[in-house]
C-alpha cells in the first residue's frame, strides 16, 4: 500500500490510504504504516476505520484507538475520513455507532482536524435521509460524503452488499433484479444521484458535501461514467434516472 501510494502521487493523484485497526493490530504496527506512507509516499489524509475482522492479534478494536493515540498528529495526517452507517452495523448497536461519531466530533473539535464522514455504500437515497435526521446531533457539523456502488454487475453488487451487511436498501435492490438473467446487468447509480442531488436543493442545510464511489473492480467504468455527470453530459428521465448523452 505505501509503495502504491508513492505511485498515486508521482502520477499526480491524491493517495487516501485507509488505516484498517483490526488488520494493523497494534499501535506500533500503526505506526510503522504511518512513517512508510508520510516519508515515502507523502501523504497527507487518510481514511480511518475498524474493519469488520471479528478479533484483532494485537488488540486494537476501533478507529477510535487510532484518533485517540496521537499518531495522526505526530504523523501530520491532518485531513481525515471516517466511517458512518446509514444502514446500521450487524455487529454493533445504535448506540455504540451514535457514541463513535460524537467522539469523532470531539477529536476533530479537539485537535483541528479536517475530518469528514464516509457512508457504508447503498442503494436507496431514503435511507441517507433518514440517518442525516436521526442522527443529526451525533453528526454534527462533520461533513459527510455518500458511499454508494459504482458500475459494475448486479451479480457483483449483490455479493458485496452482502459481505458489508448493507440492509434494507438491498431487500429494494434485490426485487428490481430478482430474474437471474439480470446478474450480469451492469447498475448504475443514477437514482440516488437524482434524488441526492433534489434532497440538497431543498435542504440547504445537510451535511451531504459529496459521493465516494466503491467501485468493486469496475474502476474505468465508474470514472468514466461519473466524468460524464460531471461535465453535464446527461438527462433525467421521467421515473428520475440518468441517460448519458
Amino acid at each position: 500500500m505505501a509503495r502504491l501510494a508513492a505511485r498515486l502521487r508521482k502520477e499526480g493523484l491524491e493517495p487516501v490510504p485507509h488505516l484498517v485497526a483490526r488488520r494493523l493490530g497494534s499501535l506500533p504496527a500503526v505506526e510503522d504504516y504511518l512513517k512508510r506512507l508520510t516519508e515515502d509516499a507523502g501523504v497527507v489524509q487518510a481514511l480511518i476505520v475498524a474493519g469488520d475482522a471479528p478479533t484483532s492479534g494485537g488488540g486494537l478494536h476501533s478507529s477510535l484507538e487510532i484518533l485517540d493515540s496521537g499518531l495522526l498528529e505526530k504523523y501530520n495526517l491532518r485531513t481525515i475520513g471516517v466511517a458512518g452507517h446509514p444502514e446500521g452495523h450487524p455487529d454493533v448497536t445504535d448506540e455504540v455507532l451514535r457514541e463513535a461519531l460524537r467522539r469523532k466530533n470531539a477529536y476533530a473539535k479537539k485537535t483541528g482536524a479536517s475530518m469528514y464522514i464516509v457512508t457504508q455504500f447503498t442503494f436507496s437515497a431514503d435511507a441517507l435521509f433518514a440517518w442525516e435526521k436521526s442522527y443529526a446531533g451525533d453528526i454534527g457539523r462533520l461533513p459527510v460524503r455518500v458511499g454508494m456502488p459504482g458500475l459494475a454487475s448486479v451479480g457483483t453488487l449483490l455479493k458485496y452488499a452482502i459481505e458489508c451487511g448493507v440492509g434494507a436498501s438491498l431487500q429494494a435492490f434485490s426485487k428490481r433484479y430478482a430474474s437471474l438473467t439480470k446478474l450480469l446487468t451492469v447498475s448504475a447509480p443514477d437514482g440516488i444521484i437524482v434524488n441526492l442531488a433534489r434532497y440538497r436543493a431543498r435542504t440547504p442545510d445537510t451535511r451531504f458535501s459529496g459521493v465516494h464511489f466503491f467501485t468493486f473492480g469496475g474502476f474505468q467504468k465508474t470514472a468514466e461514467w461519473a466524468n460524464k455527470i460531471v461535465d453535464g453530459k446527461f438527462e433525467v428521465t421521467e421515473d428520475g434516472g440518468l441517460v448519458l448523452i
